[in-house]
């Protein structure tokens, strides 16, 4: 049996797979324990409950999405005034949610999504997020200019997580280089080279 100290990622890490291959009702302390390595004992040790685990798979999701925005951030430079930062981190933001076609996240998410119609207290963590997020928003026009690009950017996400975007790849790529130009257009980011496709939005995918 692992090491508590070193269970818990093998434990996630485990349980991501589970829901990318088979789904989230699939998702069984037995077939965790099977699929880990570890014992139930040892899975229960850290995840008392399934919604523990779901809502620590969301956590997880959340971190790596994270750390891929804010390296897009570090790839733009150092920002001229507070202005700048905020147009570059919603820029690490828009292209995490552009990122390129991933079969096993798009049916990560969907698992997931599955599991919180049944049980909405599961995005907690991404309700606290998005607050985080927006806190110091002032909501004034050029802020409602940055959502607007931020929602044109998720529904291009969630129309081709669902298979419903009508847009071949080719042009969701000239379209998010669009929706990239006007957010830097609104803060005087400098332009650079539009990216042939977008990072990946979590360190998992390949």
């Amino acid at each position: 049996m692992n090491r508590p100290s070193h269970a818990r990622p093998i434990i996630l890490d485990a349980a991501r797979r589970i829901v990318e291959t088979r789904g989230a009702g699939q998702l069984t302390f037995e077939t965790l324990a099977e699929e880990s390595g570890i014992t139930r004992g040892g899975i229960t040790y850290h995840f008392p409950t399934k919604e523990a685990l779901l809502k620590a798979l969301i956590e997880a999701d959340l971190a790596q999405w994270e750390e891929a925005a804010q390296a897009e951030v570090r790839a733009q430079g150092e920002p001229a005034c507070p202005g700048q930062a905020r147009a570059a981190r919603l820029l690490g933001q828009v292209r995490c949610s552009l990122a390129g076609d991933d079969e096993a996240h798009r049916r990560f998410v969907s698992g997931l999504l599955s599991a919180a119609m049944a049980d909405p207290e599961l995005l907690d963590p991404v309700r606290a997020h998005v607050q985080r997020e927006f806190a110091d928003w002032r909501w004034d026009e050029a802020d409602l200019e940055r959502y607007l690009l931020l929602l044109a950017a998720d529904g291009l996400f969630w129309s081709r997580l669902f298979g419903l975007s009508p847009v071949p790849a080719e042009v969701r790529l000239r379209l998010a280089a669009r929706i990239e130009q006007r957010l830097r257009d609104l803060t005087g980011l400098a332009a650079s080279e539009a990216p042939s496709s977008f990072p990946s939005s979590s360190s998992s995918d390949p």
